[in-house]
């Protein structure tokens, strides 16, 4: 890297295990979180993917980079908000569900939350959390709709808080719904000390494999999904609405893969967060078969990539994206992918749902 390349960057990590701005965040993005001027990044984040994709990337590696470049739009919003409110670099910006495993795709949503290590004035910490998610949403990361975001207070607290909150929903999944269970076994740090995102998941996980209620509840929830193919292998799709005849291709298969992937490195203590480097642990350790990881994988790239693709072409129409396929409007070939897709998936399920190696 060149000395004026170099100039253009910020600081790198900061010392006593927290960082403050990450090393290669780009000072120009960092100016643009500043002055609210984020709105151009929407259009950027589609015309990266678009590229990526042009260029032959593979659908995980085209998610890595987008999560990648997701979080330093994070930063430099958390950044620049720290600026004014420093009380906020002594804190952990986590980051749930698909960003924390490194597979977001087009349109994916906040979900995200505050490990305190600081005790602000009650109403600042109201008003900077609110100002947060505000400008990520005017950066294209959409306000999520279960509220799972900094400006909620059940997304906030100190470390024992967090310990007692998310245990708590894994012991008693009425309470929160059962979609959040996946969604809070995985995460990661942002903003902040990484090692205490570390090991309050550290801390998290024990906990699911040392309580079998807790292992328990997750493998029920296989149990609520039907995967959308019928006995005699036809699709099962929507029956009515406006998707009639379509497919959500996220919460009827790959919500399923990567449930159960999760569940097997919990019982195996498998250290990837990402799905697909989970997919190919299990099978180096012989959880799984080769030949039956390949096929997951495979599953998956297909999956992922559709979305990605579906999420392109719907900024295209200028609607919002969606994870629907419709089968019937698929050729010979794509319906035949889908049907293997969703059969390896289903293979999987049944063997977490039996028990397998658990």
């Amino acid at each position: 890297m060149s000395s004026q390349s170099a100039d253009k960057r910020l600081p790198g990590p900061a010392v006593d295990g927290g960082y403050g701005p990450p090393d290669g965040l780009d000072r120009e993005l960092l100016a643009m979180a500043r002055e609210g001027k984020l709105t151009g990044i929407r259009r950027t984040r589609l015309d990266l993917v678009q590229d990526w994709l042009d260029r032959g990337f593979s659908a995980e590696k085209t998610c890595k980079h987008l999560s990648a470049y997701n979080r330093t739009v994070i930063q430099a919003v958390l950044e620049a908000h720290a600026e004014d409110h420093p009380w906020l670099r002594e804190c952990t910006f986590l980051e749930f569900g698909s960003g924390g495993r490194d597979e977001q795709v087009v349109g994916s949503d906040q979900d995200n939350g505050l490990l305190l290590h600081a005790h602000p004035d009650p109403d600042e910490l109201e008003d900077v959390t609110q100002s947060i998610v505000i400008a990520l949403d005017g950066a294209g990361l959409s306000l999520c709709e279960g509220q799972v975001m900094v400006s909620n207070e059940l997304w906030r607290g100190d470390f024992e808080t967090w310990l007692a909150r998310l245990t708590n929903w894994l012991s008693n999944p009425v309470e929160k719904g059962s979609w959040q269970s996946g969604l809070i076994l995985d995460f990661q740090a942002v903003f902040g000390s990484r090692e205490a995102a570390v090991l309050l998941r550290d801390r998290l996980w024990e906990y699911v494999r040392t309580k079998p209620i807790a292992v328990s509840l997750l493998i029920n929830e296989l149990t609520d999904y039907r995967l959308p193919l019928t006995f005699y292998g036809a699709f099962i799709t929507e029956r009515d609405g406006p998707w009639q005849g379509f497919l959500n291709i996220k919460n009827s298969v790959l919500a399923h893969l990567t449930n159960s992937a999760r569940i097997l490195a919990l019982k195996y203590d498998i250290a990837p967060h990402n799905t697909c480097d989970r997919l190919r642990a299990l099978a180096e350790a012989g959880h799984v078969s080769r030949r039956h990881g390949e096929q997951l994988l495979t599953a998956w790239e297909y999956l992922q990539r559709k979305r990605l693709e579906i999420g392109l072409a719907c900024d295209g129409e200028g609607i919002p994206p969606h994870n629907y396929v419709k089968p019937t409007a698929l050729d010979k070939e794509e319906r035949a992918r889908l049907k293997t897709a969703i059969q390896a998936v289903e293979k999987l399920v049944r063997l977490v749902q039996a028990g397998t190696g658990l």
